[in-house]
């Protein structure tokens, strides 16, 4: 018998969808959610469909990172996928951080290009797990895929990036608890989003195709 694409595809979903993903309601919504367009956040709580294939290979990625550094992290006094709120008001926003203790924590992200500093997405996500955690100290570690170097970047706390995904998070939850679409935010990450033809504006390409 010969191996076929899709009965590994099937072998990394069998590893991914047997997690527990947190459950929410209307007026809670996690870090993530509120970094991403707003519109593919509404879609995938309204909506839901199954994610590509590839998608799930490389979130997998990540995962298995996080699985094979789980109990060298714990044998260090860290706790690892922390979870914690904050609360907005009438809304409610999670963090689901790598790894943490009462002082420090980290984000552990692989990544196929050698990074120069944090990425912009990667910067509001640790800066939100940073505050709402109430640390002293927070670092993105970049793994390079290729290479097998590990690169670490400490995080320069900013009270307003904070404040503006607190914002989009308080947007989020209410256009779910009234079920109005939020505006898309059209942008390169279109081509691998699975809502795509349900969304009113997303970016295209001059040749009218998707990047």
């Amino acid at each position: 018998m010969n191996v076929t694409a899709d009965f590994v595809y099937q072998l990394f979903s069998d590893i991914y969808y047997t997690k527990e993903f947190p459950v929410y309601t209307d007026r809670e919504c996690s870090t993530t959610e509120a970094i991403q367009c707003l519109l593919k956040s509404f879609f995938t709580r309204k909506v839901t469909r199954r994610m590509a294939d590839s998608k799930i290979v490389i979130l997998s990625f990540g995962d298995l990172v996080h699985m094979a550094l789980r109990e060298p992290l714990q044998k260090r006094k860290y706790d690892t996928e922390v979870e914690n709120a904050t609360n907005l008001g009438r809304y409610m926003l999670w963090s689901h951080m790598d790894t943490g203790n009462k002082v420090h924590g980290m984000e552990f992200k692989t990544i196929s290009r050698r990074p120069h500093q944090i990425l912009t997405h990667h910067f509001l996500q640790g800066n939100t797990y940073y505050h709402v955690n109430k640390l002293e100290s927070f670092d993105v570690v970049y793994i390079h895929k290729p290479s097998g170097l590990v690169f670490p970047f400490p995080l320069q706390p900013h009270k307003d990036s904070y404040d503006f995904v607190t914002r989009r998070a308080t947007r989020l939850c209410w256009c779910l608890e009234h079920n109005v679409m939020p505006e898309a935010e059209p942008s390169w990450l279109c081509q691998y989003c699975e809502y795509v033809d349900l969304c009113p504006t997303p970016q295209r390409s001059v040749r009218g195709g998707f990047y």
